[in-house]
């Protein structure tokens, strides 16, 4: 690689620092970054057919017509307010487990996940749902509020997820076995979250006051035989609580409702279709995500169509609109990451630091963590997406050299893109459960959720002694 064309790729990249540190679209500071690259390296009269090209080779893909459809299928699911029944249902079957409110928050936001694939949509519904009843009952807010920032981070690892079709799109990987791989860490991540959340409970984490063990035992009692705990005999809990959200409430047993059952109903059909269909080899990844999203469609009409006529044309307009815009936001990304990744293959670079690793003979599982924590530290300022599109093209060369498996990287990224949505300062995670939560400060969320990113920690220790984790399902799917 010649001295001049080094130059250019610093010119190129601090381009595009300077769009992330402006905080200016990320898509933008791709095309433009890669436009300008390619000018210096080719000339404008090259350079112009190619900037005009590579968005469209990157996007008109018949695969990523998933993306749209899952995002619908999300948004649909979301409209339909589920969110409330799978967490009383979750809370009814967690009621005897100590934190039980706590394990609650994990389980439904493991069954959200399975139908909306958005971290965000699951940290935003969660915020609402869970940190006010948590309060209520004598959580710390700021440890609820982390714990269930904690819990939308698995909206990018449960399928259907998002993020995994663009890593699979970058990289050339089979969607369908991509999205059944991330099943079972998935559920190890959420068996992990719960096994911390449960020894965190124990030794008082979520408790404001350090209440006695013998207190916080009968505390759990009350809440495991949906009794009331009082002060004085009175019947009802009371707690000294410094926030907005901490209030004085009876604890009871959550009573299920018919509507609770089939909002689980809803989230186990999608979740059937999508995993079950592919698994089975009734479906494509595609095609399995356009009849999710049909049905997700009918269910949020079913559901809308209890307010009247008007109000399921006004929730129908609002979801179609989320949708397209949250769709035209990553196509967006994909184009203007399409320009840069092209501006990265005629420069050589990806060759060339291929090659380079490759004769410092570092083991493969080295270069893994070495990619992994870049992928963390980026991961503190930038959203997944934007993390997948910049890195992927630049890192996946060298792990292919050295003989990484595509599936089980793309779990181990997925993973460090957790771990960056609830890291300072820009954890989009934590601030979007905070402003979910009045009277909650990130700041604090930062400090609480630091136990539960060692547990992030824990599972990808799991996930690299242990890959047939994640290679299970794909190699006994008929796909």
């Amino acid at each position: 690689m010649s001295p001049e064309t080094i130059t250019i790729a610093l010119v190129a990249l601090g381009i595009l620092l300077i769009f992330i540190l402006a905080e200016q679209p990320i898509w933008i500071g791709l095309a433009a970054s890669g436009a300008l690259g390619l000018v210096l390296l080719n000339g404008i009269d090259v350079a112009s057919n190619t900037i005009g090209l590579a968005p469209f080779t990157s996007t008109a893909v018949y695969t990523l017509v998933i993306i749209p459809l899952f995002v619908a299928m999300g948004v649909f699911a979301a409209r339909a307010g589920i969110a409330d029944d799978i967490f009383i249902i979750a809370e009814r079957v967690s009621r005897r487990i100590p934190g039980n409110l706590g394990v609650a928050t994990i389980l439904a936001c493991g069954g959200f996940a399975a139908v909306t694939g958005s971290s965000v949509a699951t940290a935003a519904t969660f915020g609402r749902v869970a940190v006010s009843r948590m309060a209520a009952r004598g959580y710390r807010p700021d440890a609820a509020a982390a714990l269930v920032a904690m819990g939308g981070t698995l909206g990018v690892l449960i399928p259907p997820s998002v993020v995994l079709v663009v890593y699979a799109s970058l990289t050339g990987s089979s969607i369908g076995k991509l999205l059944l791989a991330a099943v079972l860490p998935g559920l190890t991540t959420m068996a992990v979250y719960i096994i911390f959340v449960i020894v965190l409970y124990k030794r008082g984490f979520f408790d404001p006051q350090r209440l006695s063990k013998k207190v916080a035992a009968a505390e759990r009692r009350a809440v495991a035989v949906g009794a009331t705990v009082g002060a004085g005999g009175t019947g009802v809990t009371t707690a000294t609580l410094d926030t907005p959200l901490r209030s004085t409430v009876r604890p009871e047993k959550p009573v299920v409702t018919r509507k609770n059952i089939v909002g689980a109903f809803y989230v186990a059909l999608l979740f059937a279709i999508v995993i079950g269909g592919m698994y089975l080899g009734w479906f494509t990844a595609t095609e399995a995500g356009a009849i999710a999203a049909f049905v997700a469609l009918i269910i949020v009409v079913v559901r809308l169509s209890r307010g009247g006529f008007k109000a399921t044309l006004v929730g129908l307009k609002d979801s179609i609109i989320e949708s397209a815009s949250l769709g035209t936001m990553i196509f967006a990304l994909l184009a203007g990451g399409g320009i840069f990744s092209f501006f990265l293959l005629k420069t050589g670079i990806p060759s060339v630091l291929a090659r380079q690793v490759v004769d410092w003979g570092l083991p493969a599982w080295a270069i893994v963590v070495i990619a992994l924590i870049v992928m963390v530290i980026l991961g503190m300022f930038l959203d997944g997406f934007s993390i997948m599109i910049i890195v992927i093209p630049l890192l996946w060369p060298v792990l292919d050299a050295v003989g990484v498996d595509a599936i089980w990287f793309g779990i181990l990224t997925v993973k460090a893109v957790e771990i960056g949505l609830v890291t300072p300062p820009f954890g989009l995670n934590v601030y979007v459960v905070s402003s979910a939560a009045p009277g909650v400060k990130p700041e604090r969320v930062f400090a609480a959720i630091m136990p539960f990113v060692l547990a992030e920690f824990v599972v990808i220790t799991l996930l690299m002694l242990f890959p047939q984790i994640v290679s299970f399902l794909p190699s006994l799917a008929a796909i």
